[in-house]
């Protein structure tokens, strides 16, 4: 019997990540690369094809056995998953990402495999519940704070898509009415003041008023702005604790206010800015658990994932086989929580 293998892959907007994945969903292989240079649809699915074809080969895979691939993508969807209505990081609006994937993999492979898309915080989250951080926790909030911010919610050992296949967008709440522009086009979210992309520029604005900065610290003079060497220096200069002030101010107030309305007994903190900026993180955290309802608070756990790289694309995977299995129009099996998974 020939091999099922499946493909997982995290879609973000600075790096993409690919593995293949055995019938028992363990990798075999993988690559990445990244995407923050040369964003367009097509010029991503050529990525895509190369890392597979690398992969495959590495591992001397046949591309033939090649079942399902499922991408886990920083953006809003369509309910049908088909279509990407806006990725913000991607500078994507109303992409038919799935059909254009797939004729990329008939052009370049030769080969077609059905693409599923999901919100990229749903593939982790739904990764982390089955297998890390919060296994067997039947109530979960999961926000990553990245190059974006984005969230997914699990309630009742459920997966909750909401009625546009849109829940969990707790980065594109509003935080400051008629604020910052975000890349969703709106003004105001909280992704525009603490997303990793907009607080690079909100970091160069206060650097370009404060040249003084940039003397004193050589390592602030590349051209690429790294906020993990701003978050010690937040700790002593005022114009930039000011931003990580303000930020963590938005974050706990969103992130408690979250768990309020949720009343989940996990929330998962993750995504690069908070894993590469401790201070920053350690603002969060203080600030977010007095801010939430008392009797929200005395279950709640905050937790870091464990799943590491390997968890979006295997998340993004997972809920493609089982989309793969499903009759058509119904929803995506769960497994109830403290089941075997």
């Amino acid at each position: 019997m020939d091999p099922i293998l499946s493909v997982g892959i995290d879609l973000g907007g600075t790096n993409a990540r690919l593995q293949v994945f055995n019938d028992a969903l363990h990798p075999i292989s993988e690559a990445h690369t990244r995407v923050r240079e040369h964003c367009e649809p097509e010029a991503i699915c050529q990525q895509l094809c190369n890392l597979l074809k690398s992969a495959c080969l590495d591992a001397r895979l046949n591309v033939g056995h090649l079942q399902v691939i499922g991408v886990g993508l920083a953006g809003q969807l369509s309910r049908d998953g088909r279509t990407v209505l806006n990725a913000p990081n991607l500078g994507w609006l109303n992409t038919a990402f799935a059909r254009i994937f797939e004729e990329a993999l008939a052009s370049e492979l030769g080969v077609a495999p059905p693409v599923y898309i999901f919100n990229d915080l749903n593939a982790l989250v739904y990764d982390e519940w089955r297998l890390g951080a919060a296994r067997d926790v039947g109530d979960v909030l999961g926000v990553y704070v990245g190059t974006g911010v984005g969230g997914a919610i699990i309630a009742g050992g459920q997966l909750i898509r909401g009625q546009g296949n849109n829940a969990g967008e707790l980065g594109h709440m509003k935080v400051v009415p008629e604020g910052r522009r975000c890349g969703c086009g709106q003004r105001g979210c909280l992704e525009a003041y603490a997303g990793g992309r907009h607080l690079e520029a909100r970091v160069a604005e206060t650097l370009d008023a404060h040249p003084t900065l940039r003397d004193a610290h050589p390592e602030l003079a590349g051209a690429v702005l790294q906020l993990s060497a701003i978050d010690p220096l937040a700790e002593h200069h005022p114009a930039l604790s000011e931003i990580w002030e303000q930020t963590s101010d938005l974050l706990a107030l969103s992130l408690a206010n979250a768990c309020t309305l949720l009343n989940p007994a996990a929330l998962i903190l993750g995504g690069g800015v908070l894993d590469h900026c401790p201070n920053l993180r350690r603002r969060v955290v203080d600030k977010t658990l007095p801010l939430v309802l008392d009797v929200a608070r005395r279950e709640l756990q905050v937790l870091q994932p464990l799943g590491g790289a390997e968890s979006g694309p295997r998340g993004a995977a997972t809920l493609a086989m089982q989309e793969l299995a499903a009759p058509p129009s119904s929803p995506i099996p769960t497994v109830p929580p403290g089941s075997p998974r």
